[in-house]
């Protein structure tokens, strides 16, 4: 009987984890995708190929090697550390997420560049230094973006000061259907970007 609960019990955290993964991972790459892609491609110079090579990468890392768990994880603990709550103003809520996404990106970008097949130093450090920049510009809306998702999930409620409380009175079905649209949209614009480079 007690195996029983605890094997129950594995399940159902191992369950919730994974909607938090890739619910969290679903929300940082339909925000961050369209806007990287056009920094690349347009201010780093990049080519679309490698630019397109570091977002499916990107993709790949976020999904199955841990990045989207370690960007939302680390995230929901740096909040907590910093006794950084839902209901705190958005000033400070954007503040921390731009700090947090800076220095997320210090580590990462130069790794996802690299392994996209950018061998040009000069290239990867202004690939780079855009990353860091765009964490502290994207921060606020990246961070958004989780909590927001996670809302229309049904995983956990948002109760950010800005968040609309039309929005929150939606269904979850319809909530549902604008999760899964707001993605589209991203995935939309980041091919739009594409091809008016190429």
């Amino acid at each position: 009987m007690m195996r029983n609960i605890a094997d129950e019990s594995f399940i159902a955290k191992t369950k919730s984890l994974l909607q938090f993964h890739f619910v969290d991972s679903t929300a940082i790459l339909a925000e961050s995708t369209p806007v990287l892609a056009a920094f690349e491609t347009l201010i780093a110079g990049m080519s679309v190929h490698v630019s397109m090579n570091a977002r499916l990468l990107a993709a790949g890392l976020t999904y199955f090697g841990g990045t989207g768990y370690l960007y939302a994880k680390g995230r929901d603990l740096s909040r907590l550390l910093f006794a950084v709550r839902d209901t705190t103003s958005e000033r400070i809520q954007g503040t921390h997420d731009a700090t947090y996404l800076g220095a997320f990106n210090l580590v990462f970008a130069p790794l996802l560049y690299a392994a996209s097949g950018a061998r040009n130093l000069r290239e990867i450090s202004i690939g780079t230094a855009t990353a860091i920049a765009f964490g502290f510009v994207n921060g606020l809306p990246m961070g958004y973006s989780v909590d927001l998702f996670r809302d229309l999930t049904g995983l956990k409620e948002c109760n950010r000061p800005s968040y609309p409380q039309s929005v929150k009175r939606m269904t979850p079905k319809i909530k549902l259907t604008l999760a899964v649209l707001l993605t589209a949209a991203g995935m939309a614009v980041t091919g739009g970007i594409y091809a008016l480079k190429g």
